[in-house]
């Protein structure tokens, strides 16, 4: 090879045989870059774990009052109510996954239509709460009797209710979780279902530690009540919508 054709190769950027050099890709912004890749996936769970955590808090404002409630009968025993409320909402979140892994067998689109039970279910408390007499005010008076004087319990408060008790409230008061839940898990695949019952976990420890330290502080109770159940219709909507919009029913199942 002469000098000529060394020196036109560099300036040319051509091969001996005359074809085009191949430029590679910068890793970190070229096309096999995995920044954006590893961005897009902090998104959708940072997305998901604030779904996950609306739809907790939707569904047990009134459990944390049942919670306090329970607290302020156990005393200082209060690892059984804690136990229970673990156990019921675990067994919750279990019958959820069960549920949603036989709607999940539904055909595309018709699984968003388990978004119309949190709506349906906001709804209901939305009137619940508008129309006249509504029993607000009397629940949350009983909530802070409660825990306004946790010494002052019945007779009952050395020995107060039993884990399994709390777990079967929980259970029993469960309806508007499976409403929420079910849509929830049936909407996602299994990867993401396993973060979402993670994040519902973390929410169950928060929710009884908050409640513990509400029952020392029982002025706090009454404007959680008071603001948690306004905004508590309006969140149940939008997990509803979120519901449907994720799987495009609108427009699989009515054209639209």
């Amino acid at each position: 090879m002469t000098a000529t054709l060394r020196i036109g190769i560099v300036l040319t950027g051509r091969h001996a045989c005359g074809a085009p050099q191949p430029l590679q890709p910068y890793p970190l912004h070229g096309r096999g870059s995995v920044f954006p890749l590893r961005i897009d996936r902090l998104s959708r769970m940072f997305s998901l774990a604030l779904i996950a955590v609306a739809a907790y808090a939707a569904t047990n404002i009134d459990n944390l009052f049942v919670l306090l409630a329970f607290l302020a009968e156990t005393g200082g025993q209060r690892r059984r109510v804690i136990a229970g409320q673990f156990a019921g909402s675990l067994t919750l979140i279990a019958g959820s996954i069960l549920l949603a892994a036989l709607l999940t067998r539904l055909p595309a689109g018709y699984v968003g239509l388990l978004g119309i039970l949190p709506i349906g279910v906001g709804l209901s408390k939305a009137w619940a709460r508008l129309r006249p007499g509504n029993a607000d005010q009397v629940q949350e008076a009983r909530a802070k009797a409660c825990t306004r004087s946790p010494a002052a319990a019945p007779a009952t408060a050395g020995a107060g209710s039993s884990w399994w008790t709390v777990a079967c409230v929980a259970v029993a008061n469960g309806s508007d979780n499976l409403a929420v839940y079910v849509p929830l898990y049936a909407s996602h695949s299994h990867s993401e279902g396993m973060f979402i019952s993670l994040v519902f976990v973390a929410m169950i420890g928060l929710w009884c530690a908050g409640a513990v330290w509400l029952v020392a502080h029982p002025l706090l109770g009454a404007p959680i009540r008071r603001y948690g159940t306004a905004l508590l219709p309006l969140i149940l909507l939008v997990i509803g919508v979120s519901v449907i919009v994720q799987n495009d029913t609108l427009r699989i199942v009515f054209g639209m």
